[in-house]
């Protein structure tokens, strides 16, 4: 996975990745195997940041296919929603950064 503006500013450990994760991509719902190979980060791992995720209540379990819970970003808690506006706001700031970068380049 890339690293976002969120990584960047907050650095690479796997909480912040997994927690990026939940954010970036928070319209499904994930089972640990899939969290695991997008942040390349190793299954008993990501177990011990979901569970500390869910005790935040910044993710919820959905639901079981087979054997494994799938989780998912919880948009109804107040914690979360304040992590996606931030996360929102260190991309604006890259973002005018990079534009402000661009702007300034003598053009070839």
């Amino acid at each position: 996975m890339e690293k976002s503006s969120f990584v960047l500013v907050f650095g690479n450990s796997p909480f912040v990745r997994v927690l990026d994760f939940f954010l970036t991509f928070d319209s499904f719902d994930y089972s640990i195997a899939q969290i695991a190979k997008e942040t390349e980060t190793k299954w008993e791992t990501i177990e011990n940041i979901v569970e500390m995720l869910i005790k935040k209540k910044i993710i919820k379990k959905t639901r079981k296919v087979g054997k494994a819970w799938l989780y998912i970003l919880n948009k109804e808690s107040e914690l979360t929603n304040l992590l996606l506006e931030i996360d929102m706001k260190i991309s604006d700031f890259f973002i005018k950064k990079e534009l402000e970068r661009q702007k300034y380049k003598i053009p070839a």
